[in-house]
């Protein structure tokens, strides 16, 4: 077995109410996380915003805190968006214009200097320019204020230059043909409160039109809200000295465009409540880069539409690489004390459709509890782990590259039921590992890797697939190139490994060669033989038809495969490249050149009962189809 990747990793659990979040195109759909190690588990049913939503009632957002460890309507309404957070054509409405190059007085405004006031709720229009100076809102409890921003620039070099201090909420609109900028330089005050972003608010604060906002915070944030911050429109190009956006309670983003440079964090939400300090992209196109997190919620993230692009700490420039164990590299990062994430959640990552791509120095997608993946593409290129979570990962649908990684899924109970999944990774390939029972050599921890379904290609250079406890293979079709050395294998585990079902072709080395134990559902038969890099690998039935065959990205010595139509007594036959390289007749569950066997269970071809072929699967390109490129480049490395 192998230690992470990052010497200083720790798998530390942090146990949090998790918010397990489903969102369908037009629907709404309830999804349950199941924590093995948390104290408590919870689910929820959000919805996008409907058009009866949007034209409906202006109502408060419901809020409160969870209920016998379960978030239901709570968050489903914290989801929703109100007919006030989309734009509304203002020229019917009564407005209050303010010109900001020479500000007056009037109904609702008070000019002190280069301060203006608006004191009263309604519409405001501004345009023209304000040097210097600050736009401060000041109203009551439960007043709405909306400020229309017709080419408006507002600069200021002693504090915030827009200041929503008290309100309801603060809607921000850009008409379109329109551009408007605002520009800081110091981190102002109130009293005993910062200011610590170019347009700061108290109250909930939304952002929509189709217009463009440049935002340039040269003191702190960009934009932040300490109660909500919703994005339903508008094109924001946000530069800051350090976060980008920040919603205390949330962000939520239905629309728009968002482009973010921060030397910070790029989104941000930050209360620890069963409730708040969640991200949620539901559409638009988000385009980030930061210094450090992309994307960091104190509790959950769930993305469920739009295009979501990090680039997170610089890239994956300071990949670490090798196996710890056996003299591999060590990472070359100077300073480990700032997280460089793409996107990171306290308690629960969730993304149910949308794009995401992500490249990032550290994990590029990663949970302090859970992940699930239930739709979507998502292809990431990562310095430490594609797709991380301290507790269970769980992919059901969708597509997922990992393009480059130390290690591509990891988690402590990591279960593929389906979608498309490519892994290329410099360490293991996918790791379930991490549970306080983990065990060295010879002792099983409590981790789990299970496939079910799905399909899944593996190149790795540590272990192929790698569990601390069991690994089972149930269904789907799984292709693995493993390592060329052999202080790894193709497939390793200290439980029990077991192939019950399924399409599964592996290749690899031979010095820590892994077969299933006898106990499996499914014949399989492993054979000594010899290829390169770019050589096409080929297994053949008696009859002559092709049951499995693939690329395989790296040379090797050994190859393994099951199918559901291995039978005992029959023959079957590897080709390389076209030529014979080795044959063997199925005489048991596990027939031919056997390994390790697994510490949690009897070695490989001990002469269990093969249960009869012929399962009925059906077989990737059967009978001379095109055999599938396996991840990575061809080299031999």
């Amino acid at each position: 077995m192998k230690p992470n990747c990052l010497s200083t990793k720790k798998h530390t659990l942090r146990f949090a109410v998790i918010l397990s979040a489903l969102v369908l195109a037009g629907c709404a759909s309830t999804q349950s996380t199941t924590s093995s190690t948390s104290a408590s588990s919870a689910s929820s049913t959000v919805s996008t915003v409907s058009t009866s939503e949007k034209s409906g009632a202006d109502e408060t957002d419901s809020t409160g805190g969870a209920m016998n460890g379960t978030i239901g309507s709570v968050i489903e309404a914290n989801l929703s968006f109100k007919n006030k957070d989309f734009y509304i054509d203002y020229s019917t409405e009564d407005t209050v214009k303010i010109d900001l190059s020479a500000p007056k007085e009037a109904d609702g405004v008070k000019v002190s200097g280069s301060t203006v006031t608006i004191t009263e709720a309604g519409t405001y229009v501004l345009s023209g320019t304000l040097t210097d100076g600050q736009l401060i809102i000041d109203t009551g409890d439960e007043d709405d204020v909306r400020l229309v921003l017709e080419n408006a620039s507002i600069t200021c070099t002693t504090t915030a230059p827009i200041y929503a201090k008290n309100a309801d909420k603060v809607i921000i609109s850009l008409p379109e043909n329109t551009e408007s900028t605002v520009t800081d330089t110091v981190t102002g005050t109130d009293g005993n409160d910062e200011l610590t972003a170019a347009i700061f608010a108290k109250c909930d604060l939304s952002v929509n039109g189709t217009g463009t906002l440049n935002v340039n915070a040269n003191a702190n944030d960009g934009i932040t809200s300490e109660d909500k911050l919703k994005i339903t429109g508008g094109v924001l190009n946000i530069t800051s000295a350090d976060d980008g956006l920040v919603g205390k309670d949330a962000v939520l983003i239905k629309d728009g465009t968002v482009h973010i440079t921060a030397s910070g964090n790029g989104i941000k939400s930050t209360k620890s409540e069963a409730d708040k300090g969640y991200v949620y992209i539901g559409g638009g196109t988000v385009d980030i880069t930061a210094e450090q997190d992309g994307i960091q919620a104190e509790t959950s993230v769930l993305i469920s539409a739009g295009e979501v692009n990090i680039i997170a700490g610089g890239a994956n420039g300071e990949q670490k690489t090798g196996n710890a164990m056996f003299g591999g590299a060590q990472s070359t990062t100077t300073d480990e004390t700032l997280s460089a994430k793409g996107i990171k959640a306290e308690a629960a990552l969730d993304i149910t459709g949308g794009t995401v791509t992500v490249d990032s120095a550290d994990d590029s997608l990663h949970s302090n509890d859970s992940m699930t993946v239930l739709g979507g593409g998502i292809t990431v290129k990562s310095g430490d782990d594609g797709l991380h979570a301290d507790n269970t990962l769980t992919i059901e649908d969708g597509t997922i590259v990992v393009e480059e990684s130390c290690e591509g899924l990891e988690a402590i109970d990591l279960t593929i039921n389906g979608g498309t999944i490519d892994v290329t990774a410099s360490d293991d390939g996918l790791n379930a590992a991490g549970s306080s029972v983990d065990g060295g050599f010879g002792t099983a921890g409590a981790d789990t890797l299970t496939v079910n379904g799905g399909t899944l290609t593996v190149n790795a250079s540590g272990d192929g697939l790698d569990s601390n406890g069991a690994l089972t293979i149930n269904g789907g079709t799984v292709y693995v190139s493993g390592p060329t050395g052999d202080g790894n294998g193709t497939f390793d585990c200290d439980g029990v490994f077991t192939i019950n079902g399924g399409v599964v072709l592996g290749t690899g080395s031979s010095g820590m060669l892994k077969t299933p134990t006898t106990d499996s559902k499914q014949n399989t038969i492993s054979v000594s033989c010899t290829g390169s890099a770019g050589n096409t690998v080929e297994v053949k039935g008696a009859d002559g038809n092709t049951l499995v065959s693939a690329v395989a990205p790296k040379n090797f010595t050994n190859v393994m495969f099951s199918t559901p139509d291995i039978t005992e007594g029959e023959t079957y036959t590897v080709y390389v490249n076209g030529t014979e390289a080795a044959s063997e007749i199925c005489s048991g569950v596990v027939s031919g050149a056997t390994g390790m066997g697994s510490f949690g269970g009897g070695p490989g071809n001990m002469g269990g009962q093969a249960p009869n072929g012929g399962m009925g699967g059906q077989m990737p390109n059967g009978n001379g189809g095109t055999p599938p490129q396996m991840p990575g480049n061809t080299s031999d490395t």
